[in-house]
């Protein structure tokens, strides 16, 4: 098959699932933001397409980019059209996009022109280009904290025409339920790939745990009140040793990971993500806010924690050594049954091949039973957003009909 990749690296995930996809003999083609911590060379940059483009025909390089430059300041539209052609260029004969982060440019004509040419789509949700924080607040008990005001630089309405058209043009959804408050079609979630065998496995079984907490956004992981509660046990006599990671390459993190014997990894929003996932592959016990009710998809061993009842968890965590020691090797098992990357990838594939062929893991209704809109115009936004979908087949099961506080679906 032919298969292209495109969005923002988050976690390694484009890189990881390329490999892969080679791996296994696909003609593979990268259109991809990269990330300073998971180095990659991707084939294209989406946000420099055309510098990149002339860039392969011209030398020096910087030549390029002046000429694309100057094509900006000259006519910005012209510009937008030639990226336009060049992606679809691309992208000619492509069987499966896989694209990671939703709101990329270019992306409604993008997706009309592929989906004409056949070309099945699977849609990955990463976290805030998707999740509206406002409705995130009201949806979850995540107690006083408060995010930077550029998490809610995006408007409601821009966050909505998103969603509405993945939901509309993609084969398949792959999200997780705290950043789909907006959603309405069903949508499977979203595993994390894991290259297992460039993980040390090592349960270290220490009797003076070594903790380590490596937020990535310490104010929006809750990292102040894991580090208050970790600071109240060792007061009050807990011994343990705690390792507080930040701004590290990837390989280094996972180093450290394989050393540690506990990871405390988020508050705020709902684990394991990335790091629990490497924390379970590496062989520790982990400790994250986690989500009761999750299907049977996702039910990984993890102790879960909240603002209310962490420091009583994590002082039966860190007082226990045999309970350490038995949830680090079922979080092992659990990865290589549940999240190798060769099975996160049949998983995928099939799914946006055959969509409808597999049950979805969840059928939102937050916005469809509960929500309550702030006010007129946000509700009048949602319905004309509604409007993309209203003629699809999941729209008309599990939305259609249904009003509610100035909402008609």
């Amino acid at each position: 098959m032919k298969i292209a990749l495109r969005g923002h690296e988050t976690c390694g995930l484009i890189g990881n699932l390329a490999a892969e996809f080679r791996r296994r003999g696909h003609d593979v083609l990268t259109i991809a933001l990269p990330h300073k911590f998971f180095p990659g060379q991707f084939d294209y940059d989406p946000y420099d397409l055309l510098a990149q483009s002339l860039a392969r025909g011209i030398r020096p390089a910087r030549l390029a980019d002046l000429g694309a430059k100057a094509l900006w300041e000259i006519t910005p539209r012209g510009y937008q059209a030639i990226e336009r052609r060049i992606e679809r260029s691309l992208l000619r004969g492509v069987d499966l996009l896989v694209q990671v982060w939703a709101g990329l440019p270019r992306e409604a004509p993008l997706f009309a022109a592929l989906r004409r040419q056949g070309t099945r789509i699977a849609s990955l949700f990463m976290g805030s280009d998707v999740r509206e924080y406002n409705m995130f607040f009201r949806q979850y008990d995540v107690g006083a904290w408060t995010f930077p005001a550029e998490y809610f630089r995006v408007p409601l309405a821009e966050k909505l025409a998103t969603l509405r058209r993945h939901e509309l043009y993609a084969d398949a959804l792959f999200s997780v339920p705290d950043q789909m408050g907006l959603a309405l079609r069903p949508y499977y979630h979203l595993q994390v790939p894991l290259e297992l065998s460039t993980m040390r496995y090592s349960v270290p079984g220490r009797e003076r745990p070594r903790v380590l907490h490596a937020p990535s956004i310490p104010h929006v992981k809750g990292t102040d009140v894991i580090e208050r509660a970790l600071d109240a046990l060792r007061a009050d006599g807990v011994d343990f040793e705690f390792v507080s990671v930040r701004n590290v390459a990837h390989s280094t993190l996972l180093d450290q990971l394989a050393d540690a014997d506990v990871v405390v990894d988020e508050l705020v929003g709902h684990g394991p993500g990335w790091l629990g996932f490497e924390a379970m592959a590496s062989g520790c016990a982990v400790a994250t806010r986690y989500l009761s009710d999750s299907p049977p998809c996702f039910r990984p061993p993890v102790i879960a924690i909240d603002q209310h009842n962490i420091a009583t968890r994590l002082r039966e965590l860190l007082t226990d050594r045999g309970l350490r020691i038995r949830l680090a090797e079922a979080g092992r098992a659990y990865v290589e049954c549940n999240n190798s990357i060769q099975l996160v990838t049949d998983s995928l594939v099939a799914k946006a091949l055959h969509p409808g062929g597999a049950e979805c893991d969840y059928v939102p209704d937050y916005l469809t039973t509960t929500y309550v809109p702030e006010n007129e115009a946000i509700a009048d936004a949602i319905n004309s957003a509604n409007r993309l979908v209203a003629d699809q087949p999941w729209y008309r099961e599990h939305a259609a009909g249904r009003s509610h506080d100035g909402l008609v679906f």
